[in-house]
């Protein structure tokens, strides 16, 4: 991830913001999705944020004490954290066969009827597995989310959610 830094910080006295952008998500942002469902609810990966928000900082030209919330809205970019919110609950839409929702317990139209059920977790590994977290994390989405079919569209629509 440092060489995708320098990568942008090589070319960015050369080319455009947009450029640069592409240059991101060609570099830096396909690293950053690469097996983030293993790694991205490690404590160590706020390590990578920084760095994220370094980047960003770099790409917009501004200083290091600015904030990076409006920096990353203005460039449609997602911080690490709600990139591996979406890739979790993402891979639960996806891989949803073993889970059962609540609609199967009974035929009422009661609002959580769309929810997955959790199961019980006994241990802190449990509890912060992709399966445990991203079905606590698919419940939590509103139900005009999950009533959608098509996985490409519904990715696109968890994007602009996040």
């Amino acid at each position: 991830m440092n060489k995708s830094y320098y990568v942008i910080q090589s070319l960015k006295t050369v080319t455009s913001i947009s450029i640069l952008r592409s240059v991101y998500f060609a570099n830096f942002h396909s690293h950053l999705r690469y097996d983030i469902l293993f790694w991205g609810g490690d404590p160590q990966s706020m390590k990578i944020l920084k760095l994220q928000k370094k980047v960003v900082r770099l790409i917009c030209n501004v200083k290091r004490e600015t904030s990076c919330r409006e920096l990353f809205r203005t460039l449609n970019i997602l911080p690490v954290p709600c990139v591996y919110i979406m890739e979790t609950v993402y891979y639960i839409k996806l891989n949803n066969e073993g889970l059962k929702q609540n609609l199967a317990k009974h035929d009422y139209k009661t609002r959580n009827r769309l929810d997955f059920k959790t199961q019980f977790c006994r241990t802190n590994i449990f509890k912060k597995s992709v399966n445990n977290l991203g079905t606590k994390l698919y419940n939590k989405l509103p139900n005009y989310l999950k009533n959608v079919e098509n996985s490409k569209l519904f990715l696109k629509k968890l994007k602009a959610f996040y």
